[in-house]
């Protein structure tokens, strides 16, 4: 795979699916990813 060979080589794939917990939007997501930004850069501030 790491050699462009998919016939000949592996590709692993779905490894991470167990991990999902739930299905959501992408703009709940990148809200989330947001306001975890803006309260780290807040704490950060602080230091």
């Amino acid at each position: 795979m790491f050699e462009g060979d998919l016939i000949e080589g592996e590709l692993e794939i779905g490894q991470v699916a167990a991990s999902f917990r739930e299905i959501k939007p992408a703009a709940e997501i990148v809200k989330e990813i947001w306001e975890e930004f803006q309260f780290v850069k807040k704490e950060i501030s602080k230091i």
